[in-house]
């Protein structure tokens, strides 16, 4: 198994205006509150985004709070720089095995509609290693592709079963 290895510490904006930066999004037909109570659970993640999450924080959950992800057998540490309840989580990578210099991710919800919303999901990233120049790029087609499939799955199973998550 790779090594964890620490990363460039960053802020609370390095996901909206660090490099490599990338924006996804997409509507959903359920209020803020019901997406925002999936995205704080653990579990739903392996059905969404096919990560395995263990919080490392007990609750309750806010800025500082941090987990373990486990991801096609890369571990990533991370720590929450923003918990605003039903409008926003963001978080940065502390450690990982990846080959990256420094991650960060935002998940903006705003309200749309009567019941609606919508999640901006947001992440820069900086790759490192010898290969940066040609795996960097790959990566980030990668990264936006299966984030936009992944994001159909949130939308499907938020909108499945909005009492799970209420």
């Amino acid at each position: 198994m790779p090594k964890l290895k620490d990363l460039t510490p960053v802020d609370v904006d390095y996901a909206t205006d660090g490099p490599n930066q990338v924006v996804l999004t997409q509507s959903m037909d359920v209020p803020p509150a019901v997406l925002f109570n999936c995205l704080s659970n653990a579990a739903a993640w392996k059905e969404w985004l096919g990560i395995e999450v263990e919080w490392t924080s007990p609750e309750p959950y806010g800025v500082g709070t941090t987990r373990t992800v486990i991801t096609s057998g890369q571990t990533i540490e991370e720590t929450f720089l923003a918990w605003d309840q039903n409008e926003r989580l963001n978080f940065r990578f502390d450690r990982t095995t990846l080959p990256v210099s420094a991650f960060a991710e935002d998940y903006r919800i705003l309200p749309a509609g009567d019941q609606g919303c919508e999640l901006h999901w947001s992440y820069a990233y900086e790759w490192a290693g010898p290969l940066a120049a040609i795996s960097g790029p790959a990566f980030a087609k990668f990264f936006a592709l299966n984030g936009n499939r992944a994001l159909t799955k949130l939308k499907a199973l938020v909108e499945a079963d909005p009492a799970r998550f209420s």
